[in-house]
């Protein structure tokens, strides 16, 4: 299966650079309103950190805001997932026809064995054919999905294919993953400004309003109005849990801090366990991602406690609340 990095990770448009440099410039703001010199460096360390590249970089590369809010989550198997990209990267994957996105014209498999690879090929205004190779699909000048259809053809090579043949073609996003560049750079935004807000104290309103001026003015796309009108307003809403209510400083729901049970784990292996805290924050959406509408943009992408991340599952919060009304009832729970 693919196991390395997304194929032309390195490899960024001008635009796409652009994009990045905008979330940069608010990282770099937010670090200025931090007073502290010792959270000044923790902030770009572990949040603010800024990588050129499509997939967020290796190891200590884009810091957690960049991976959350600009990349698509890390994939590996046997498909041509990208581990990591761009949210706006240009090819996406779907199970049916998108509103968004253009249909591609076919696929072709160029090379022999091991150097085989994906080419796909649209076809332009004027009627001519044009092919991007997987290392060259960031350059597709709109966006395109490629659907079950086009793989068809060649379901029986591909079945075969081995970790190397799926390492070099591993050059698409799944469409559910996926929404305009704009929408990124604003969830980058509003958790860059909870994050600021609530663990290194910064005031909201003054980081508030410095983050909304910097995408206000920004002229990477001048047609674009910012802030757009999924830009949420209220200090409570992008501050605290959208599941519990409560700041995502503390314990979920502020409920006494669960002892977990210790296992073993190899001394020489770096460990993830603070991750897995109950408290731990975890990117979140209100509304469940689909592949039919774009909804990772600032009013649905939220930072959450990873218990009421993993409570949600993969459903609403509606769904979620009429769940566990449900469940307090039955047991009797209810208190008036």
């Amino acid at each position: 299966m693919a196991t390395g990095r997304t194929i032309s990770a390195n490899f960024l448009t001008e635009k796409d650079t652009a994009i990045i440099k905008l979330c940069e410039e608010i990282s770099t703001q937010i670090i200025e309103l931090i007073s502290n010199s010792e959270q000044k460096k923790e902030i770009k360390k572990v949040s603010g950190k800024i990588s050129y590249t499509r997939d967020g970089g290796l190891g200590l590369g884009g810091g957690k805001l960049q991976r959350d809010a600009l990349c698509t989550r890390g994939r590996q198997g046997k498909a041509p997932y990208s581990n990591r990209n761009l949210r706006w990267h240009p090819l996406v994957v779907a199970e049916t026809p998108l509103p968004f996105a253009k249909e591609i014209d076919h696929i072709e498999i160029e090379g022999e064995n091991d150097a085989q690879t994906l080419i796909f090929v649209i076809k332009k205004d004027n009627g001519r054919f044009k092919e991007y190779p997987s290392e060259k699909v960031h350059e597709l000048p709109e966006r395109y999905v490629v659907l079950p259809k086009h793989w068809i053809d060649h379901l029986n090579t591909l079945k075969h294919w081995n970790d190397t043949q799926w390492t070099q073609n591993s050059c698409v996003i799944t469409a559910f993953e996926a929404c305009d560049w704009q929408h990124a750079v604003e969830s980058y935004a509003v958790l860059a400004i909870a994050v600021a807000t609530v663990f290194y104290r910064v005031n909201f309103r003054a980081v508030y309003t410095a983050v909304k001026e910097i995408i206000r003015t920004q002229t990477i796309e001048r047609n674009i109005t910012f802030p757009t009108s999924f830009f949420p307003t209220s200090e409570i809403d992008i501050i605290n849990c959208p599941l519990c209510k409560t700041s995502i400083v503390g314990n979920p729901a502020n409920l006494s801090e669960r002892e977990r049970i210790q296992v073993w784990q190899p001394a020489w292996r770096s460990t993830k366990r603070d991750e897995g805290e109950d408290s731990s924050i975890q990117i979140m959406h209100i509304n469940p991602l689909i592949e039919s509408e774009q909804r990772h943009n600032a009013k649905n992408v939220r930072y959450g406690h990873r218990w009421c991340n993993v409570a949600m599952t993969d459903h609403s919060l509606d769904e979620t609340l009429d769940f566990m009304e449900y469940i307090v009832k039955a047991h009797n729970r209810c208190r008036q």
